[in-house]
């Protein structure tokens, strides 16, 4: 009973911080960034792999949302809009560092996911997730490491592949499943990719 009066207490804060917001008071968006701030610089530094990018998009998002509060209806919870907000924004960034040049591709950006920064797996993991990579066909590691670590969509994929939407999100899934066997098994050097 304590624990759910808990809850309602803070989805409350939650709630009257957002109306502060839609009315303008910047308090109300000090009590949503102390509240969501670190599930925001998550999910941005899990699609851009690099901490300052992570920082600048969660301030980025939060003074989003000062300004499109008014917009957020109550039709759904407050963090599912937030999440949405936040994803446009990676994606924003990640078309803008494309159109900079500042794509990485291939061998960088596999060591951009295995850098000092990745802290989501052990090392003995890293190897065996490298091997599995390396065991995948060129065509099904390029299309997973375009979509899952630099975050391109499959329109995005599909464009500069030369392929359909179709095709991307099939070698995608086909790379995945390919890598689960491969994890699975421990033998990543035994699975064609």
């Amino acid at each position: 009973m304590l624990r759910e009066k808990r809850m309602a207490d803070t989805e409350m804060c939650e709630s009257e911080a957002i109306e502060r917001v839609k009315n303008g008071d910047p308090s109300g968006l000090a009590r949503l960034y102390e509240l969501h701030n670190s599930r925001i610089y998550s999910l941005c530094l899990r699609h851009t792999s690099n901490a300052f990018d992570a920082d600048d998009l969660t301030q980025d998002v939060f003074i989003q949302v000062f300004r499109k509060a008014s917009t957020f209806r109550g039709e759904a919870q407050f963090t599912s809009w937030l999440h949405r907000l936040a994803l446009n924004f990676v994606r924003l960034h990640a078309r803008r560092q494309r159109r900079h040049g500042r794509v990485i591709t291939g061998d960088a950006a596999e060591q951009r996911m295995f850098s000092a920064k990745s802290r989501s797996c052990n090392p003995a993991q890293r190897v065996a997730l490298a091997q599995a990579l390396s065991s995948l066909t060129p065509i099904r590691r390029t299309t997973l490491l375009l979509h899952d670590i630099q975050g391109f969509t499959h329109q995005e994929v599909a464009t500069q592949m030369g392929v359909s939407v179709i095709a991307s999100k099939s070698r995608l899934h086909r790379a995945h499943i390919a890598l689960r066997s491969l994890l699975g098994s421990g033998t990543a050097n035994n699975h064609p990719g």
